[in-house]
């Protein structure tokens, strides 16, 4: 987990991108193997400050992560448009557990007591946050088997990849290859 990328822009579509190769059975990878996985995404993503993972360790905050990232793949992700009540639910329970706080010349809800569930809770209202006032669209990559997910933030929408260096060049080298096999040879 300590390796995997953050290309979704945010913590909700970092959580879903949790699941590496979603298009291609043959090599779907869960990242949050164990709860010790999930606090080190959570730190890694900006869900947990250091001392909120330290106090965290040893309790299940897995559970609760991969249950809303469930929720998020089938209704945020994979659904054209978003299927509101099941994400409204996630984001009602965040609401009831936060309180709304000054951060510089705005207010925003915040998750402050610290349980098992708050790292679930502070996705859903980042998830709030992507749905009110959306920095840009969600996309799916452009390598089908990859299936990770980001907010298209590049100009005029037209990001193809979750991250260029890494889908976006794979796909680059078979149609370079493609054409290599399908041109006819110099003498």
């Amino acid at each position: 987990m300590a390796t995997v990328r953050l290309v979704g822009g945010r913590p909700c579509l970092d959580l879903v991108n949790t699941v590496s190769w979603r298009g291609d059975a043959a090599r779907l990878e869960d990242h949050l193997v164990d709860p010790s996985d999930a606090l080190v995404w959570c730190e890694r993503a900006g869900v947990l400050t250091a001392s909120e993972t330290r106090t965290l360790a040893g309790i299940d905050v897995r559970t609760p992560l991969v249950a809303l990232r469930e929720t998020l793949t089938a209704h945020l992700v994979d659904a054209d448009p978003p299927r509101l009540p099941p994400l409204e639910a996630a984001i009602r329970d965040a609401l009831q557990h936060s309180v709304l706080v000054p951060i510089g010349d705005r207010v925003a809800w915040q998750v402050t007591a610290l349980d098992r569930r708050t790292p679930a809770r502070r996705v859903a209202l980042d998830l709030l946050d992507q749905l009110s006032d959306p920095p840009g669209p969600i996309r799916l990559c452009g390598d089908p088997a990859c299936g990770w997910a980001y907010v298209d933030t590049s100009r005029g929408h037209r990001r193809r990849w979750c991250s260029s260096e890494d889908c976006g060049n794979r796909e680059r080298v078979r149609r370079h290859a493609a054409r290599s096999v399908n041109s006819p040879r110099q003498a």
